[in-house]
């Protein structure tokens, strides 16, 4: 299955979106519908309407609010619903009369029917939301039988395809008529399959993943933070305290926190200055790299690959902590050699993670982010972090990127090498760097190699992926319990009469990973769903948890890019339709909790159509030749990642409230 098929091309969000003259008499394209199911499946949401034709305005962006942190406060993120949603297509009138008398989705309150809403859904409600944290977790599940997939698409049999004569099946997502296994019947492929091998050779249950401290000790790590004078710092009651101070400290109480907690972890050492010091677990003289040896990216990838493998923290702590204590600032910041070598190294175990610490850009050749006036170089230096990136996730490497406040890294575009493998990235103050890095240790990986493949109808197609295909594949490497993926899709315009003879919608979710243990598994969700064009009983059917998930993920995606003013647009429209789905009734009682995430993202988007504006004046004035993305700030490109990483965590208070 390929890494990523997603790419800077995408579909415009407004693309493909049919207009009025287009539909049956009396239809629409708003079509919305979901059905709660069990915790573990995916989630989705239905599709937009014409209202996001080029010719309209985003609504307007409400007055600015104070704020006090450009990153959604963690209050703000909440686990979606227990159910899954998919969302689906217009349907003719007579079918939609059918699914009405089933009870297949609620009928419209008395007080929509009442006031008769106009207007057209604000945005495209197409989402499909996987719990991919859950989805993977398979623990007391017994296997199914072995999947049987269609010769032309790979998707697989299950009841809901259709029986032909003559032991004959055809596909629901491709129509390909395939044959039918020996002795099978359609009824013994069930909804939800699961199939689980024996562990990989060589692999044990135990949780031998590494764990690297990469860490910048360059002269810049010499600048003092003030403290106030009642802290207490290793019994440093000074007012004053180093960057260098500060990173020794907490990295001496991560090694006591791990030590306590899980005494068996290899843990190792790496720092960068104008030097590479590949000190491992500590218990041997460091292995030094500078020079040409720092230019030669094939030459670091083997170094970190050959290293040997470290012994447990209960055997090497008191080693690990006299060379913590020994260290020193000076130098300049070969941060790319070091960032390669300790990938490579971590990518010896699945699972592994890489922790980078920094005050600064990048400065020596490889990976170079300081000297990036040219393009050229600048181009070099962002395909670096990305090919290093691609090569963490290749194998399930967990990468983080903290860096210290009012510094300058190029996070956005050193940030990658987290956003892609799913590890975090945060701008911290000196004296909270154990703190956060006590909370990356705490982050559990439930499986790696993950790998999903999604297939809709042939007559629809992934927004924003860069193709229009009903296929998507997608890498996504380690998972944690709460890792989500966010998916919006649509209809081709030209296929819209394809789509109204059908009243339910297939969609199939094929996940790939390999648990802790050692086996690998393989799980096949394959639902239909039902489909309305009735916008009031949309309105009343959508999940607010899931469009603020995909509203945060895919505004901060699009910005990531470099699509900026997609991005808001698309963000603004998002935010016009939650705006529609707080009128209703059952919403009344949160409005707090709405005003909450409204006053949080509010400035955000304003942030966009701020970015925006200037980026479309230095096109007027010419300026075409430089990418928005090389004017983001730190805290900008932070607070994209942010977004980017929204989880199962989006107003859980509001959920409650509102069922």
């Amino acid at each position: 299955m390929p890494p990523d098929v997603s790419g800077p091309g995408s579909v415009p969000y407004d693309n493909f979106r049919p207009t009025e003259e287009s539909q049956p008499n009396n239809q629409t394209t708003d079509v919305y519908y979901e059905t709660p199911l069990d915790s573990e499946y995916p989630c989705a949401l239905q599709s937009p309407s014409p209202e996001l034709e080029r010719s309209k305005t985003p609504p307007p962006v409400p007055e600015r609010k104070k704020r006090t942190s450009l990153v959604p406060p963690t209050s703000m993120f909440n686990e979606p619903p227990n159910s899954v949603y998919v969302e689906v297509l217009p349907a003719s009138a007579s079918e939609m009369e059918r699914s009405k008398s089933h009870s297949l989705f609620p009928p419209a309150s008395p007080q929509l029917e009442e006031n008769k809403v106009k207007e057209q859904l604000q945005a495209n409600c197409n989402v499909l939301l996987l719990n991919l944290g859950k989805l993977v977790d398979i623990s007391g599940t017994a296997n199914s039988v072995k999947p049987t997939v269609c010769c032309r698409c790979s998707a697989a049999l299950s009841k809901v395809n259709p029986g032909l004569e003559n032991q004959t099946w055809c596909c629901a997502f491709c129509g390909c008529e395939n044959t039918m296994p020996a002795g099978a019947h359609i009824e013994n492929f069930t909804e939800d399959q699961i199939c689980l091998s024996d562990p990989l050779p060589g692999r044990t249950p135990d949780d031998d993943s590494i764990l690297i401290f990469c860490v910048d000790i360059s002269g810049s790590m010499s600048v003092t933070s003030e403290i106030e004078s009642e802290q207490n710092l290793n019994g440093n009651h000074a007012l004053y305290i180093t960057r260098m101070e500060a990173l020794k400290a907490g990295l001496l109480q991560s090694l006591d926190y791990l030590y306590n907690q899980h005494p068996k972890k290899r843990v190792v050492l790496i720092t960068f200055s104008d030097q590479v010091m590949i000190y491992g677990d500590g218990t041997s003289p460091p292995h030094i790299l500078d020079d040409t040896e720092l230019l030669d990216p094939d030459y670091l990838r083997s170094c970190g690959e050959t290293q040997p493998m470290p012994h447990t923290l209960e055997e090497t702590l008191t080693a690990l902590k006299s060379r913590i204590g020994s260290l020193y600032e000076m130098g300049a910041t070969a941060l790319g050699p070091a960032a390669l070598v300790s990938i490579a190294m971590a990518a010896q175990k699945p699972g592994s993670k890489v922790i980078i610490c920094t005050d600064g850009r990048a400065n020596t050749y490889l990976g170079n982010l300081d000297d990036i006036a040219e393009e050229h170089a600048y181009q070099s230096s962002r395909l670096f972090y990305s090919n290093l990136a691609n090569l963490a996730l290749q194998h399930s490497v967990v990468v983080s990127v903290l860096t210290i406040e009012r510094t300058d890294c190029r996070l956005h575009e050193l940030g990658q090498l987290a956003d892609k493998t799913g590890g975090k990235v945060n701008i911290v103050h000196p004296l909270n760097l154990a703190q956060e890095f006590q909370s990356i240790l705490e982050e559990e990986i439930n499986a790696t190699d993950v790998k999903v493949r999604v297939y809709l109808p042939s007559y629809m197609y992934f927004v924003f992926e860069g193709h229009s295909m009903p296929v998507l594949e997608r890498a996504i490497g380690s998972t944690t319990p709460d890792t989500v993926l966010s998916l919006e899709f649509d209809i081709h315009s030209t296929l819209i009469q394809d789509a109204l003879r059908h009243s339910q919608l297939p969609v199939q979710v094929q996940l790939t990973f390999c648990r802790q243990d050692g086996r690998r598994g393989h799980r096949i969700l394959t639902q239909r769903r039902p489909v309305t064009n009735d916008c009031l009983a949309a309105l009343e059917a959508l999940n607010m948890s899931v469009l603020q998930i995909h509203s945060a993920q895919i505004s901060a995606h699009l910005a990531m890019e470099g699509r900026v003013e997609e991005a808001t647009k698309v963000a603004l429209a998002l935010k016009g339709l939650i705006a529609q789905i707080m009128k209703h009734e059952k919403y009344e009682a949160s409005n707090d909790v709405y005003e909450e995430w409204e006053n949080t993202m509010s400035p955000i988007y304003e942030d966009l159509q701020v970015y925006g504006n200037s980026i479309k004046r230095q096109r007027e004035q010419g300026n075409t030749h430089v990418p928005a993305v090389k004017g983001f700030t730190d805290e900008m490109a932070n607070m994209m990642f942010h977004l980017k990483q929204a989880k199962n965590k989006v107003m859980k208070k509001l959920k409650h409230q509102a069922q």
